[in-house]
C-alpha cells in the first residue's frame, strides 16, 4: 500500500514532451535552435526579397552527378563583408529565387569563407546551391546573389536504404530498399557466392503521402516538412540455412542493381554463440557528433567481427515530421543495415501525436492520440508522423502488432520487443500479449530472455518533475518480468548509460533483472547529476554502444565509449 501511496500523489506532477528541439538538416549541416545570433535565424518569411539588383555570380561544384553519401564541394568569389546571417543553402531547383527560406539545409557563410563540403544524399530530384545576403548593410531583404549549376543524382533510380530483418521463421530474411519508382517488380538476386547469385526473388512495393499521417509538419508539403519519399520496395527470402552466408544484391535490369552485399542467417538452436549490438536514441549523422562515432564505430565492427544482429529500440532517426531526415537517416545505416538484421522499436519521436489517429494510427490504438493517460508525457514528439514511416520502412516478425510489439529468437536468445508508447497496463492487450509469448519461451531452447522498450523503467539520475511512467512501469511490468525470470531489460530515452544489479523493487537479488539504460548512441546527452542509488552498479553521459555475446551457458555484456572504442562497463551471466 506504501507503493500506492508515493505513486499517486505524484500524479499533479507532469513531464514536458519533447525536449530536443535541435533543428539539424539533412545534409551533414548541424543547426541548434536559439543558436544563432537573434534574429538571424532563417525561419521567418518577413523582409525576403526578389531583387535582381545584386549581380548573380557562380557558385563553383565539384561535381553535378552524385550518389548517396558522396560529398560535393562548392566554391564562390569570398564576399568581404557577409552579414552574420548570409546563407549557402541546397534547394529544389523549382523553389523560386526568392524563397529564401525554401532550402533542405544551409550553413551560415563566415568571414573570409569561399568553400564548403556537402554530405549528399539522394532525394531524386534535381538540386542547386544558392547564397544568400541581406541588403541595406545587413538589415534590410534577403538577396540571392550566387547560384550553382542543377545537380542530380547520377542515377534517379539508384538502390539506396538497404537493410535487412529478420521475419517470422529462422530461414526467413526481409531484404528492403527504396527507390524513386514503382514502375518495375523489386528484385534480390542472391547465392552462397559473390560472383554466382544464383537465386531470384520478387518482391512488393508501398509508399506513404503526408495525408496518411496524423499531423503537424507530417502532413504539409515542403522542403522542412513531407517530401515524397520514394518507393519501399520489400523481398522476403525463404528456405535460407542457418549460420550460412548468403551474397545478394537488389534492383532492376531497366534501373540498375545495388552492390552486392553479404548476411549470416542467424543460428537454429542454442548450441552456437551469437553477437549483438545494442543502442537507442541515435538520430541523425553526421549532424549530431555522436551518432557519428556511433555509425563510424558499429560500422568498423560489423566489418570486422561475426555480429549476428543489431538492436535499435526507440527513437530512430529523430525525422519527426522531416521527410528528407527520413532519406538521411535510411543512407547512413545502410552500411550496418543492409549486413546484418537491423531489429527497431517504436519510440515517442517515431508515435507520439494528438489528433488523427483514428483511422491512420498504423498501431491501431484508440483515440486520436493513442494511449495519453493523465499521468503520462505522451506528447507530440513524432512531428505527427504516428510511425507511417516508421512501420512503410521496417520489417519484424508478425507475431505481435507489426513493429510496435514483437519477439523473435537470436540462437539461445528470446527477444521481446514491447511498446512503451502503448497501453502497458495490466488490462491491456499488450499486457496480455506479452504475459502470453514470455508464457511461451522454452528457456531449455533459448536459456537468455533479454526484453526491450523505449522508455526506461529504472535511472538514477534526478528527475523533475518525477517520471510517472517510469512508476507505472515498475508498477505493471516489472512483476511480469520477474515472474518469468527475464535476464535482461534493455531500455533508452534517457541519453545516457546506467547498468542496475540483478534487482527487483530497487533491491539488488540474487534472481533479478539486469537493467540496461542504453540511450547513449548519438542524439545529445544527459547532463543531470545522479542519486547515488546503491543498485545502480555504473553509469556515465557518453556517447557509446554496447554488445551482448552469448552461448547457451555464458552471457558477455560490454558497453563501448565512442571516443576511444574501448570497454567502459561490462558484466556476465552465467546459467
Amino acid at each position: 500500500m506504501k507503493y500506492f501511496i508515493v505513486f499517486f500523489s505524484l500524479v499533479i506532477l507532469f513531464v514536458a514532451g519533447d525536449r530536443h528541439l535541435n533543428a539539424n538538416g539533412p545534409f551533414g549541416k548541424r543547426h541548434n535552435v536559439g543558436d544563432e545570433p537573434s534574429p538571424y535565424a532563417c525561419n521567418r518569411r518577413v523582409g525576403i526579397s526578389s531583387s535582381t539588383t545584386l549581380s548573380i555570380t557562380n557558385i563553383n561544384v565539384s561535381a553535378t552527378n552524385y550518389s548517396s553519401n558522396d560529398q560535393i564541394n562548392i566554391t564562390w568569389t569570398s564576399v568581404s563583408n557577409p552579414c552574420v546571417d548570409d546563407f549557402v543553402g541546397i534547394y529544389f531547383v523549382e523553389i523560386d529565387l526568392s524563397n529564401a527560406c525554401g532550402y533542405f539545409d544551409y550553413e551560415f557563410v563566415k568571414t573570409g569563407q569561399n568553400k564548403t563540403s556537402w554530405q549528399m544524399t539522394n532525394l531524386r530530384r534535381k538540386l542547386e546551391f544558392r547564397y544568400y545576403s541581406r541588403d541595406r548593410k545587413c538589415l534590410g531583404n534577403y538577396t540571392l546573389i550566387g547560384k550553382s549549376p542543377t545537380i542530380e543524382p547520377l542515377n534517379y533510380n539508384e538502390a539506396t536504404h538497404i537493410h535487412l530483418a529478420y521475419g517470422n521463421r529462422i530461414d526467413q530474411i526481409y531484404v528492403s530498399y527504396l527507390t524513386n519508382s514503382s514502375e518495375y517488380i523489386p528484385q534480390c538476386q542472391y547465392g552462397l557466392n559473390p560472383s554466382s547469385l544464383d537465386f531470384h526473388q520478387n518482391g512488393t512495393t508501398t509508399t506513404y503521402t503526408a495525408s496518411d499521417m496524423c499531423e503537424g509538419k507530417a502532413n504539409t508539403w515542403g522542403a522542412q516538412t513531407f517530401i515524397h519519399p520514394g518507393y519501399m520496395h520489400t523481398i522476403l527470402l525463404e528456405n535460407l540455412h542457418p549460420s550460412t552466408t548468403y551474397f545478394y544484391r537488389v534492383g532492376t535490369d531497366e534501373h540498375g542493381w545495388s552492390q552486392i552485399y553479404s548476411f549470416q542467417n542467424r543460428p537454429a538452436n542454442k548450441d552456437e554463440s551469437v553477437y549483438l549490438i545494442a543502442y537507442g536514441d541515435m538520430g541523425v549523422s553526421p549532424v549530431e557528433q555522436g551518432s557519428k562515432s556511433t555509425v563510424d564505430r558499429v560500422t568498423a565492427r560489423v566489418l570486422t567481427n561475426n555480429v549476428t544482429c543489431l538492436l535499435h529500440i526507440g527513437d530512430i532517426s529523430y525525422a519527426r515530421g522531416i521527410g528528407a531526415l527520413w532519406d538521411s537517416f535510411m543512407t547512413q545505416i545502410e552500411p550496418v543495415a543492409a549486413r546484418i538484421p537491423y531489429m527497431v522499436g517504436i519510440g515517442n519521436h517515431e508515435y507520439d501525436h494528438e489528433t488523427g489517429g483514428n483511422n491512420k494510427d498504423p498501431s491501431g490504438a484508440p483515440g486520436p492520440g493513442g494511449f495519453r493517460p493523465k499521468w503520462g508525457n505522451y506528447g507530440t514528439d513524432s512531428g505527427g508522423e504516428c510511425a507511417v514511416p516508421m512501420v512503410h520502412r521496417f520489417h519484424s516478425p508478425t507475431n505481435g502488432n507489426g513493429l510496435f510489439w514483437y519477439s523473435f529468437d537470436v540462437g539461445p536468445i528470446h527477444i521481446i520487443y514491447y511498446s512503451t508508447e502503448h497501453d502497458f497496463r495490466r488490462t491491456s492487450i499488450q499486457y496480455k500479449w506479452i504475459e502470453a509469448d514470455l508464457q511461451s519461451v522454452n528457456r531449455s531452447r533459448t536459456p537468455w530472455l533479454i526484453v526491450g522498450s523505449h522508455r526506461h523503467m529504472f535511472t538514477s539520475e534526478f528527475e523533475s518533475p518525477v517520471d510517472l511512467i517510469k512508476l507505472m512501469l515498475q508498477l505493471h511490468l516489472e512483476p511480469l518480468f520477474c515472474k518469468y525470470h527475464v535476464d535482461i531489460n534493455l531500455y533508452a530515452h534517457r541519453h545516457s548509460y546506467e547498468r542496475s544489479c540483478p534487482m527487483y523493487h530497487y533491491r539488488c537479488i540474487d534472481d533479478g533483472i539486469t537493467h540496461i539504460l542504453i540511450g547513449m548512441a548519438g542524439q545529445d546527452l544527459d547532463s543531470g547529476p545522479y542519486s547515488g542509488a546503491e543498485w545502480s552498479l555504473y553509469h556515465d553521459q557518453q556517447f557509446g554502444y554496447t554488445t551482448i555475446f552469448a552461448n547457451q551457458t555464458y552471457l558477455h555484456f560490454n558497453y563501448y565509449h565512442n571516443n576511444n572504442d574501448q570497454i567502459a562497463d561490462q558484466f556476465t551471466l552465467h546459467k
